[in-house]
Parts: structure tokens; sequence; C-alpha cells
């Protein structure tokens, strides 16, 4: 029976651990975050209809609903389209969909009330879908284009689709994908069944990031290790990548026939890299990739590739598309960043900057017949003013309300104005540690924040292990104690009591130090 109560409590002990540090990662932007996709046997995933998800990081933080028909776009019961209406589907990934973006800031949106301003009656479906390659999106509107009755077709394909679209597996889920000919593949689709409760975790997340299909995948250059996915930025293209092309060429004639069909028009739209615009994400990029030298001394390499791949390839099927390259590089002379610095997708000023150039683009070449040109002349809306009180002022609010009155309960000889100022300013000093802490690590560079993040909180708890001094062994021989008796219902208490203890004394003595311990609480 002891040695069953030693047992649990090690296990106990060992869940606190585990507890401790999942917490740890979370706060570290390191938790696995929400999906709204659900195992589709034609497409490998789609989105949940009526499916809810919040997604925060450092860069943003969204919150993003699906309709009943799958859609992010506007309540919607039927897929039929109104009568007067030019209809616009768009096609692609989480560009597309634009997750990491409040819809008042995506291009699709932005696009269609513009033109609704314009008067107008242009009617855009959002069909994107994060993680999609050219060919889900394709058959996307295999399978809905009827019922949808798109006038225009726009496809928005990124760099990554190319690699993908010869792959049979995107990561966990199965995908499909075409032939050369411009027919789907003949591949049962396999349901790959939810994750497990452990990989739900932060750090089974990581796990299954670092020893199972969950990780990037790699190839070998020149003593360097790259992404498989940036074979498209080289020229010649790696063996790898030819493959990929002959698909994407599939998945491109597969379209144009779709579109024959539904008697819709065809415009393809690559949307490029950061890299292609900004300098500073130039100068990364080529610090991860290195100088690779052609036969003319020049590059063989370059983050404009993918559009140029992309555009020849429609070209030689007589699809016809537009760069938004020079109008983004444009909107970006001035300073503005279009892209979010740790993330790859646009950030509210691109999405804006993209909106106009399909909007001028579109116009440019024509695209709309004559009765839908604008009735009347409008400029982009300006981006709406957020005005509502952030969620950290009322935590603040509420610490401040709950500490004040138990301090003035506790010190009743001192004035509660006295307390409640004490109180207020040590909370605005750990609040101050927490938001600018995060905002610094925010300008860092991605590969950089997290390890700055850890390296603090190491640092912390380093130093609260050197002011413990002696104690720490007084410590380990009490929690040994109480193990080696198997109190194992003790055990929760006794290392919080401990944990508390510990940093409470070290923060009395270390009055430098006691604003950083009372941020880990």
């Amino acid at each position: 029976m002891r040695a069953l109560n030693v047992l649990l409590s090690v296990l106990i002990s060992l869940a606190l651990a585990f507890g401790v540090l999942e917490v740890g990662l979370r706060l570290l932007g390191l938790g696995p975050q929400p999906s709204i996709q659900r195992f589709d046997e034609q497409l490998g995933w789609s989105k949940t209809p009526l499916a809810r998800a919040k997604r925060t990081t450092r860069e943003f933080d969204v919150t993003y609903e699906v309709n009943a028909l799958g859609l992010r776009d506007d309540p919607m019961t039927s897929p039929k389209k109104p009568d007067g209406k030019f209809r616009v589907v768009m096609l692609g990934d989480s560009f597309v969909l634009g997750y990491t973006v409040d819809r008042r800031d995506l291009f699709v949106d932005l696009l269609e009330g513009w033109w609704k301003g314009e008067q107008r009656p242009i009617d855009v479906i959002n069909a994107g879908t994060e993680g999609y390659s050219t060919d889900q999106e394709v058959l996307w509107l295999d399978r809905h284009g009827a019922e949808f009755a798109p006038d225009l077709v726009l496809l928005f394909p990124y760099e990554n689709d190319l690699y993908w679209n010869a792959k049979t597996r995107y990561y966990r889920f199965p995908k499909p994908r075409f032939n050369t000919d411009g027919e789907k593949e003949l591949r049962q689709l396999a349901d790959p069944g939810a994750k497990s409760a452990f990989e739900s975790t932060a750090i089974g997340a990581l796990i299954a990031a670092r020893f199972t299909g969950e990780k990037p995948v790699l190839w070998s250059i020149e003593e360097r290790t790259l992404p498989m996915e940036w074979g498209a930025y080289f020229e010649p293209a790696p063996e790898f990548m030819q493959e990929a092309y002959d698909r994407t060429r599939g998945a491109l004639i597969h379209l144009k026939g779709t579109c024959a069909e539904l008697g819709a028009a065809l415009l393809v739209v690559p949307i490029p890299n950061k890299a292609s615009i900004h300098d500073s994400a130039r100068e990364s990029l080529e610090s991860a990739v290195g100088w690779r030298s052609g036969e003319d001394g020049k590059p063989n390499w370059s983050a404009d590739r993918p559009v140029e791949t992309v555009i020849k390839l429609c070209r030689e099927l007589s699809i016809p598309t537009l760069d938004p390259r020079a109008s983004l590089r444009e909107s970006a002379q001035d300073g503005t960043e279009l892209y979010f610095q740790r993330d790859w997708h646009l950030n509210p000023a691109g999405n804006r900057a993209f909106a106009r150039a399909l909007h001028d683009g579109l116009d440019a070449r024509g695209v709309f017949p004559p009765a839908l040109a604008a009735q009347e002349k409008r400029d982009l809306p300006s981006a709406p003013e957020e005005r509502h009180v952030p969620t950290v002022l009322f935590v603040f609010a509420g610490l401040w309300a709950l500490i004040s009155t138990m301090y003035a309960l506790t010190y009743r000889d001192e004035p509660a104005w006295l307390g409640a100022l004490k109180v207020g300013a040590m909370l605005a000093l750990v609040f101050g540690i927490v938001i600018g802490g995060n905002k610094l690590l925010g300008l860092c560079p991605p590969a950089l924040s997290s390890l700055f993040a850890i390296v603090f909180v190491v640092g912390v708890l380093g130093f609260v292990l050197y002011k413990l001094g002696r104690r720490l062994g007084t410590i380990v021989e009490l929690f040994l104690a109480f193990t080696a008796r198997g109190h194992w219902y003790l055990m929760p208490l006794v290392v919080v009591l401990l944990t508390v203890g510990s940093l409470l004394v070290v923060a009395a003595s270390s009055p430098l130090i006691a604003p950083f311990i009372y941020t880990l609480f």
C-alpha cells in the first residue's frame, strides 16, 4: 500500500509539472491553434458549417465564423445567386479565408463593399479554405460551381500551392491531385481521425511536430536544409518540382474547362511572397537560402519565381492573369508594411493594398460588362476606427478592486486610499512588464522572439534558485520526505506552498526582481 502511495505521489508531481509546462508554452504562444476543419472525402478537408474559432498571436487577435454553407461570408441559407447580381467566386487558401484579419480588413470583403459603394451590383463569394492548394480549390468549384453560378472566377494561388499540388497528403490530412492531362487522379481519401487528446495540448503538439508528420518537409542543397516548398524559387527547378509544375498545369486545365462549362470568366491572380515586395523580407530570405549562383554569376533563385511560374503556365493555357506586384510595391514605397512580420500573410494594410490592386486591375482589363461600370466614383473606404475598451483594462480594474479590498481588510490601520494606490502601482508595473515585453518580442525577428521569452523566464527562475541558496536543499528534502511517505493527497498543496513561499522569499529580499516574480504569478 505504501508503494502505491509513493507511486501516486510521483505521478501527481509529474502531472503538476506537466500542467506548469503546458501553461508556460501557451503563454509563449506555442499552444495548439483552434481548427474549423473537418474531413472531406473528396477535398481532404473542408470548413465545418457554423463553426467559430479565435486565433490570437502577438500580431493579431481574430475571431472568424463560418456560415451555414461552409463559407467565411455573410449568413446564407441558399447558394442561389440573387436576381440582377453579377457573382464573383474567389478561390484560394488562408489568404482568401483571411484568418489573420477581421472581415472588415479582408480584401474579399473590402472589394465587395467598394463595389457596392460604386452602385455596382456585384456579389462576392469567399470560397477560401486554410491549407488548400490549387487542386482542392478547383475541385471545390467542380462540386459547388453549378449551385453558386459564378459569372467570374478569381483564383489566388500562393507559392506553396506549387509544391503541394504534387502531394497526396498535406501533413496529417490526405488530399486529391490532378494528372497532367487535367483529369482528377482516382484515389480514395481516408479519414485520418481526430487528433488524440495528447496532441491537442501544447506539449503534445510540439512533440508531434518534432517526431511525426506534423513538421516541415525539408530538402538539402549545398550543405543547407530548406523547406521543399522553396523549390519553387529556383531556376532551373529542382527535379522534385517538375512533377509539381506538371500537376499544377493539370489543375489549371481542369479549372479552365470547368469555368467554360459554367459560362464563367476566369482570371488568375498569384499572391506574391512578402520578399517580392519588401527589401527587409528579401534580405531575410536571402540569409536563409544563401547565395546560389547560376552559370551567369547571378543568383539561381528568386522570391518572384513562383509568381512568374504561375503566370507562365497560365499564358501557355491562354488563361488571363493579373500580376499585383507593381501595385503592392507602390503601396509599400512609403515604408508601409503590407505583411505581418512573424506571419507571412497580408496584414490589414496589405489587404487594403491588395484590394486596390484588384479593383483597379480588373477595371483596367475590362473584366466586367459595361453595365457594371461604376455609377458613382468612389475610393476605397477608410479603415474603420476601433472604439472598444481593451479587455486588459477590465482585467486590470477587476484585479485592482479585488486586491485593494483584500489589502484594506488585512491592514485596517492603514488608509484605504493608500492601500489602493500601492496595489495600483504594483499592478501597473506588472502589467507594464507583460504588455511591454510582449510588444518588444513582437518587434524581434520570429526566430529570436520565442528564444528571448524563454531566456527571460529561465533567467528569472535561475535568479530565484540562486537567491534561495541553502534553502533549496531544505525544500528538496521536504518534498522528497512527503513523496517517500506516500502523502500523495498533499502533493498539490506542498508544491504550491513551496513554490509560492520560495518566490515570496526572493521577492522580499530582492526589490528589483520582485515585479518580475509577481509577473510570473
